[in-house]
């Protein structure tokens, strides 16, 4: 009964070390989507010339992650009559949630928000770019963090569930 119990403890806090880290390979993964993301916008808004719900709409059905969805409820709210910045806005309110982004991540998406549809293309395409230099460095340090971070946390649930056991038992 005793080393059922230590068992459920060590693969117990092994799961939480475990889920610890995903969040480190999904924030890096995520990042790397928003910057394709924001690559396709800006190419939407300076070559094609594609209104905001509609290349909000084409991205969010060329990505994969929780960043597709942040597209697709912008364009949902741009499309129910919202401005852009207040479409952007909700679109991060209701999503973020389900990302692994931290909040430096957030406010580079808020900024971005104030600049959308307000100007011209060119306008436009700078705050894009700020942006995408902006996730550009905030990806190098998630990666480095990962790196860091995910074997850590990995043993360290485990650890801990063994310090558990031998302080129980």
């Amino acid at each position: 009964m005793r080393l059922i119990g230590a068992s459920l403890i060590i693969m117990s806090s092994g799961a939480i070390g475990f889920v610890i880290a995903k969040q480190f390979i999904l924030r890096v993964k995520e990042l790397q989507e928003l910057q394709t993301a924001l690559q396709m916008l800006e190419t939407e808004i300076s070559y094609g010339l594609t209104p905001l719900p509609q290349a909000f709409a084409k991205i969010a059905t060329n990505l994969s992650t929780s960043v597709a969805e942040l597209f697709s409820v912008a364009q949902k709210e741009l499309e129910s009559g919202s401005t852009a910045q207040q479409a952007w806005q909700e679109a991060i309110d209701q999503v973020f949630i389900e990302t692994a982004l931290g909040e430096r991540d957030k406010e580079v998406l808020i900024n971005l928000g104030y600049n959308l549809g307000q100007s011209a293309s060119q306008d436009q395409q700078k705050h894009l770019g700020l942006a995408q230099h902006k996730l550009t460095n905030l990806y190098q340090q998630a990666v480095e963090e990962k790196e860091q971070k995910v074997k850590l946390w990995r043993y360290l649930g485990v650890l801990v569930g063994l310090f558990v056991v031998i302080l129980i038992f």
